[in-house]
């Protein structure tokens, strides 16, 4: 059976409204919903504040504190602090979940949890 391009489109529409209800912020479910790219963050960081955020990124500057600089697509690092399990090396790619702050100190997200990644290009076709 061959999917057409119509019926492959709706198919995905559908499993990221899914995706999309499953990371919708209940007040009593902790699951982030908020997936900004960093340059998001910086251009409106009011509209952020104290939310529950989840970024991608790639590590540029590691520090000895438990924090690093990730970076993604928009070229602008952001700081990720936290505690002795939020520990990051540059070259690493990381998916960080936290609460991102903007104060005068600058941009950061405090995380609480982070996860390995990696992308891979290329992919292919049949």
């Amino acid at each position: 059976m061959r999917l057409t391009l119509a019926g492959f489109l709706l198919i995905f529409a559908l499993l990221g409204v899914g995706a999309t209800a499953l990371f919708r912020h209940a007040p009593d479910n902790p699951v982030p919903d908020e997936h900004p790219i960093i340059a998001q963050l910086f251009n409106k960081p009011e509209a952020y504040a104290g939310r529950s955020v989840v970024v991608y990124g790639l590590v540029v500057e590691s520090f000895l504190d438990a924090g690093f600089m990730l970076q993604d697509v928009s070229q602008r690092p952001l700081k990720i602090v936290g505690g002795n399990s939020i520990k990051a090396s540059v070259g690493d790619q990381v998916i960080v979940t936290g609460i991102f702050h903007a104060g005068p100190e600058g941009p950061y997200i405090s995380a609480r949890s982070l996860i390995a990644t990696q992308v891979l290009a290329g992919g292919g076709c049949c």
